[in-house]
């Protein structure tokens, strides 16, 4: 199956493991599967959402699911 992969702010530095934004995986595939196979640090995914909702890493993903990948926020104020 295919699926679409954004990655947001810091996590920009892992898009040459995503070409055209797409990635690979086999049928049954979760987003920590697809996380791990990227190189995303886990301990640093904050937010995770499939088309528009939050999810967490074991989602089950499906053919053409689009996926953002966000790190922790930082500052405040």
């Amino acid at each position: 199956m295919t699926v679409t992969v954004k990655l947001m702010s810091l996590f920009e530095k892992y898009r040459p493991k995503v070409p055209g934004e797409k990635a690979v995986l086999p049928e049954g595939a979760s987003i920590r599967d697809l996380a791990v196979q990227i190189g995303l640090p886990l301990e640093y995914l904050r937010i995770i959402t499939v088309n528009g909702k939050q999810e967490t890493l074991d989602r089950i993903l499906a053919d053409g699911d689009l996926i953002y990948f966000f790190p922790p926020a930082i500052g405040g104020g």
